[in-house]
């Protein structure tokens, strides 16, 4: 019985990884940054500009947390240009 009950636990936790409840990112259409505004189609220049250096970046991914009690901010490019914006509410 332990066995199926470890699988059931398992399988909930799967569903929830997938459906978006463990992980609360969501999309977003901008970040508000000390010197402006961030928005989809902004080249990647201009996202180091309004927003600063990132908290972490990959060629394709910049992140960006603000700290504590904010969101955290995942920008993606397509040839240096913003394609997605992906909100996290966990800051920290």
């Amino acid at each position: 019985m332990k066995p199926r009950i470890a699988n059931f636990i398992g399988l909930i936790f799967l569903v929830m990884v997938f459906s978006g409840t463990v992980f609360a990112e969501k999309e977003a259409s901008s970040i508000m940054c000390d010197n402006g505004v961030v928005n989809i189609g902004d080249m990647n220049v201009d996202v180091q500009d309004k927003c600063g250096q990132p908290s972490s970046q990959t060629m394709n991914e910049w992140v960006y947390d603000f700290g504590p009690d904010q969101p955290v901010y995942t920008v993606i490019f397509k040839e240096g240009q913003v394609v997605r914006i992906l909100e996290d509410e966990g800051g920290g």
